[in-house]
């Protein structure tokens, strides 16, 4: 869904969230504590949706704040992948009518999202 990129010093690793081993490649280039999103003094990080055809990756990766952890962020991820029981639009409209921005906060409103959806299921039966 969305790949990282992070090098620390001379040490480099890139992977794909979600992943369950993501403190084991933090640790591989030797950063042993959850990180910020951001680039620092220290540590380069990029993220980019692993596929250009991915809306919902490309939705998120333009929300996320500095200071959103990597680890929200994979947890985010971990939700979303392989997400089919709503459109691109729909998330998007669901984060936009109150700004949504940080994956905390991306998460809180698509379990809203999610439990609108089944109501209005629950609904219809």
């Amino acid at each position: 869904m969305i790949r990282f990129f992070i090098k620390n010093g001379n040490n480099s690793v890139k992977f794909d969230a979600p992943t369950d081993e993501l403190f084991d490649h933090l640790g591989s280039i030797g950063i042993g504590e959850d990180i910020p999103v951001t680039c620092s003094e220290k540590i380069y990080l990029d993220f980019y949706p692993t596929d250009d055809t991915d809306e919902i990756a490309k939705i998120v990766c333009d929300r996320l704040l500095p200071e959103d952890k990597i680890s929200d962020v994979n947890r985010l991820c971990n939700k979303l992948d392989g997400l089919w029981r709503i459109t691109a639009e729909e998330f998007e409209s669901a984060l936009s009518e109150n700004d949504v921005r940080g994956a905390v906060n991306i998460d809180a409103a698509f379990e809203k999202l999610m439990n609108e959806l089944r109501q209005t299921n629950d609904l219809s039966m």
